[in-house]
């Protein structure tokens, strides 16, 4: 009988296991759509946690039970289900319609574009990923509306700064907050980033996007999450490398060759060709005809090799990638290197209500430049050298190479002259050290917990550090080595060594509380939060004075502080120097969204900030915003009519602030404190001074932001986009106030005035064409920003003007010229023409005569557009980008045009010839010998102020990805090949290098931006 029962026993058991295991299994299959496999498109097993994308073929395979359902989704496609049941594979054809719910998720809350009430622009990594850029922000420029990078240098790794929605602040941080993976970053460690790391880059623009981080909101928040694996998901490597290489812009202006030059010297009588006969002439310039920047410039290669492993098991993921990247600078001996890690790991509880993320990124960039950018010293002024060296010396030595000095002997002060700057410059460059190291460390952890029904704890913690150090060393054997230590080449050691080390470490903290519930047609979702931020840096520094040339480059050349001089001093004595200051805040807020029917919504966030830069009175800061949504196309009028139509109405109002004085991270603070020193001795004793006027009313910028926006598919999404328009004002502006001399300062700094921006902008993206060979199609935006000064501080009557060509003035933009109208030339006299203020003509400059032109330094209009066509397996893109109506003065020009003197060791540019001769001549070149210079123009003058407007072909890239069929006997599961090319055409009227400068409002020699051709290589296995 028992061993019936246990048969019987024996016999249910297997059963049940057999059962068990055949409900069980793993599924596998192809997305695609008409036009091919789908990479990267979803496929979730509904009501769980479960789910993966597929790979660059369309391919996926899951777990899953059997009745259980898988959904596939993709961006502009219609949502498939199917219901698993015997079968082990599944080819789901998506078809081009409704655009994909997209989530939309920043460090505290979570939605999705069509339950979003905010203006949020977003980027994917195809965007920006294998580019050959250093910095991703470079990649970024024209995709965004409204968003404003400029990248003054073309120093491989060189920082952007970012503009959102304009200029918000006249002294304070103009730059939005950064957030990489939840922790807030500094906004200029870019450089140090590997951009192949990066899945999404989402753009908070308005106040109900941007007032939950209060304190750090005012300009906008950039958030970017880096790239993570997937649950169930099999092992995959990626891996690319590009090579190339990258050469300088073309000149656009036009310098004089040697022949030109030494002819134009001998007619007006003065420089050098004034000296020589025809013959000299002609023979000198058959010997050297010297276009200095071939000599001063180059070819720089640029390489990269990364390598991303992602794997994933059931309740665990994990990414990690390895990066090295360098890039040669266009300019000789700069150059860039960088060397990054990353590891991003997640994991989840079996039931799905524990979910934890450890993030950590190392990154290690060298960079070797050279000092001297925009310097108005020549001597130390390598781009400006390169612009204005003398066609007819000679850059090479007897045996053909090019010269490193010239024949110049170091501490030859014969030798050193203007002319000669090339030579020295050449030297500078090749024997002296300019690196800067830095070592940079993201790092964050976040777990949320699911602790009860509705209700979910979470928390997060993160750093950013970053570690500097700069060596510049001036070599004792190099033209200018011996002159370093006392001004003079009489001390015997010459040279100097400068180091410098700093540490910044910034912490950041955020616990949270969430209910959300649906009730019937009903949904909540609200939450509190408190944040926490410190930072710290500190650093040291020296300069040692005289080096023994036989040991540069370590410690044991510094020559002794103690060693005695001939005349009985001490000059090679070191300075050294030491920092430290910290910084914090503190906060606590909250958000609430509401829901119905998908059809409206509401979203609400009110946050209190405590800044230790004011006093308790005024320390605590209170921002917040409301914003709602009317979903137009879930209304049944509208549904019924226009079923292949996706329409939104949004609108926000709502309060960010800043608390950032003179726009630096630890910029002022001790501001509201008065601070004394040293100052001169009365009768003997060292005397007392203030040094600074504490001003303890001093608090919060704030900027309250109006918009109002429509998000829009026609077509089934064929045609797509958005448009907003805002309204940003700023109170309580940081300003220096003047006060009475008698207080031992002349200026406070207080809380005075306002300024407004306002705007419009437009996103559209086309799908041109589709079919199953062929896809085409085509993205633009454009934004107008509309920037002026509302309020000064009375004192200044209107205007604060501080010398120079720009001023604030109320009514105008922020950096706008005011200048003197140059009128042209005298026909009479070859003298200069100045309109004055009531419309007549000077030959004087007279402050008095300064008018506001109305032209600023910052764009009025920006943008971009580009297109992707696809055919089987080829694609070809492009990406343009420009800025319009910003003007910018090119002193460059100025000083290459220069008639006030001649022999002043420059080339000049050939419109110098037309310069005025004779009675009667229209020109609008004054004479040789005219009493105003180049500086004298730029300062006062709109003769050299010009549109720096540009259209620049950002991007072209033409690739090819091999089919499966090609690569079915290899064992790689995925090849592309491309070519690429960054910033190869560039339409401007700006003369000299680069149109391309930033924001500043004078180009003297800056470092311009190159263009880049890579070929690139992404292989999957």
């Amino acid at each position: 009988m028992r061993s019936k029962f246990t048969w019987i026993m024996t016999l249910l058991m297997a059963l049940t296991i057999n059962f068990s295991f055949a409900q069980e299994k793993v599924v596998s299959g192809t997305v695609s759509d008409e036009t091919g496999p789908l990479p990267s498109a979803n496929v979730l097993v509904k009501g769980t946690q479960r789910s993966t994308q597929t790979d660059i073929d369309g391919n996926y395979t899951i777990k899953v039970n059997v009745g259980e359902t898988l959904e596939f989704t993709y961006v502009n496609h219609n949502t498939e289900t199917v219901v698993v049941g015997a079968q082990n594979s599944y080819n789901i054809l998506l078809v081009e319609g409704k655009m994909l719910d997209v989530v939309q998720k920043d460090v505290y809350r979570r939605t999705t574009e069509k339950r979003s009430a905010m203006a949020v622009a977003g980027i994917t990594a195809e965007a920006i990923e294998d580019r050959a850029n250093a910095s991703v922000l470079q990649n970024m420029q024209g995709q965004i509306a409204g968003l404003n990078i400029g990248t003054g240098s073309g120093q491989p790794g060189a920082d952007s700064t970012i503009i959102l929605r304009g200029v918000g602040t006249i002294n304070g941080n103009v730059e939005p907050l950064f957030v990489i993976d939840g922790v807030p970053v500094d906004e200029d460690g870019f450089r140090s980033i590997n951009q192949n790391d990066i899945a999404s880059v989402q753009v908070y623009k308005d106040a109900a996007a941007t007032s939950i981080y209060g304190n750090r909101g005012a300009n906008g928040v950039i958030v970017i999450t880096t790239k993570r694996g997937g649950y169930d998901e099999k092992m995959e490597f990626r891996y690319t490398s590009q090579f190339g290489y990258s050469e300088l812009q073309p000149l656009n202006m036009e310098l004089m060759n040697s022949q030109e030059l030494l002819s134009f010297q001998k007619r007006v009588g003065s420089g050098f060709g004034a000296t020589l006969s025809d013959s000299e002439i002609d023979l000198l310039s058959r010997q050297n005809n010297t276009y200095w920047t071939d000599i001063f410039f180059r070819k720089g290669v640029t390489q990269s090799h990364n390598l991303a492993i992602t794997t994933g098991s059931k309740n665990t993921n994990n990414f990690t990638s390895l990066s090295y990247f360098e890039q040669d600078g266009i300019f000789i001996n700069t150059n860039f290197k960088r060397f990054s890690v990353r590891n991003n790991f997640s994991g989840k509880s079996e039931d799905g209500k524990f979910n934890y993320s450890f993030n950590f990124s190392g990154n290690f960039s060298r960079s070797n430049g050279v000092d001297g950018a925009g310097s108005n010293a020549i001597y130390f002024a390598p781009f400006r050298a390169a612009l204005h060296g003398l066609p007819y010396l000679n850059p090479y030595d007897a045996d053909g190479s090019v010269t490193n000095d010239g024949g110049i002997a170091p501490g030859d002060i014969q030798g050193i002259t203007v002319d000669k700057a090339p030579y020295v410059l050449l030297n500078s460059v090749h024997m002296n050290t300019d690196v800067e190291d830095e070592i940079k460390i993201l790092s964050s952890f976040a777990a949320d917990w699911n602790f009860a029904k509705n209700l979910t704890a979470g928390f997060q913690m993160g750093i950013d550090f970053s570690g500097f150090r700069t060596l510049e060393i001036l070599h004792p054997n190099s033209i200018l080595g011996p002159f370093q230590v006392n001004g003079t080449n009489q001390t015997q050691y010459g040279g100097t060594q400068q180091e410098a080390t700093s540490r910044d470490f910034r912490f950041n903290s955020v616990a949270r509380l969430n209910y959300s519930n649906t009730f019937g047609d009903h949904s909540i979702d609200a939450s509190a939060f408190v944040e926490y931020n410190k930072a710290h840096l500190d650093g040291i520094s020296f300069t040692q004075l005289g080096l023994d040339p036989r040991l540069v480059g370590t410690g044991a050349a510094f020559i002794p502080g103690t060693t005695t001089h001939t005349d009985g001093t001490q000059p090679y004595i070191p300075t050294v120097g030491s920092s430290k200051v910290s910084e914090g805040l503190f906060s606590y807020f909250g958000n609430f969204d509401y829901d119905y029917k998908g059809k409206y919504g509401v979203t609400a966030t009110v946050r209190r900030d405590a800044s230790f830069r004011f006093v308790d009175d005024n320390k605590w800061g209170t921002f917040w915003s409301v914003g709602g949504r009317w979903n137009i196309d879930q209304e049944d009028f509208f549904r019924n009519k226009f079923p292949t139509t996706e329409l939104k109405l949004r609108a926000s109002y709502g309060t960010s602030g800043n608390q950032r004085i003179n726009n630096a991270q630890y910029s002022a603070l001790n501001f509201t404190r008065s601070l004394y020193g040293q100052g001169a001795t009365y009768n003997g004793s060292v005397g007392t001074v203030a040094t600074q006027i504490g001003n303890t009313d001093l608090r919060w910028e704030q900027t309250a932001q109006t918009n109002i926006g429509v998000d829009f598919g026609f077509w089934n999404n064929k045609l797509s986009g958005s448009v907003d328009v805002y309204r940003k004002r700023t109170t309580d502006l940081f300003q220096s106030t003047p006060i009475s001399p008698i207080n031992g300062t002349p200026l406070i700094d207080t809380n005075i005035g306002a300024l407004e921006n306002k705007g419009v902008e437009l996103s559209l993206k086309y799908n041109v064409f589709r079919n199953e060979d062929w896809s085409i199609v085509v993205n633009a935006n454009t934004s107008y920003n509309k920037n002026f000064i509302r309020e000064l501080p009375e004192t200044y009557n209107g205007m604060v003007f501080s010398n120079g060509s720009t001023s604030l003035i109320e009514g105008s933009s922020i950096g706008t010229f005011y200048v003197i109208k140059y009128a042209g030339v005298n026909p009479s006299n070859g003298n200069a023409l100045f309109y004055t203020a009531d419309g007549g003509l000077s030959e004087t400059i007279d402050d008095s005569d300064r008018v506001n032109t109305g032209k600023s330094t910052y764009p009025a209009w920006q943008g971009g557009f580009g297109t992707l066509v696809k055919y089987k397996g080829f694609e070809f893109s492009t990406q343009w980008s420009y800025f319009a109506d910003l003007y910018r003065n090119n002193l460059d020009y100025a000083e290459l045009e220069e008639t006030s003197v001649i022999s002043d060791g420059s080339n000049r540019v050939a419109s110098t010839a037309t310069a005025w001769q004779n009675v009667g001549d229209i020109t609008s070149v004054p004479r040789v010998g005219n009493p105003y210079g180049a500086v004298d123009y730029i300062n006062a003058t709109d003769r050299y102020l010009e549109d720096a407007s540009f259209l620049r072909l950002r991007n072209i890239l033409f690739g090819y990805s091999f089919s499966d069929e090609l690569l079915r006997d290899l064992p790689i599961s995925g090849l592309r090949l491309y070519v690429q090319g960054e910033n190869l055409l560039t339409f401007s009227s700006y003369r000299g290098w680069d149109a391309e400068a930033g924001f500043r409002s004078t180009d003297r020699g800056n470092y311009p931006t190159p263009k880049i051709y890579t070929f690139g290589a992404v292989i999957n296995f």
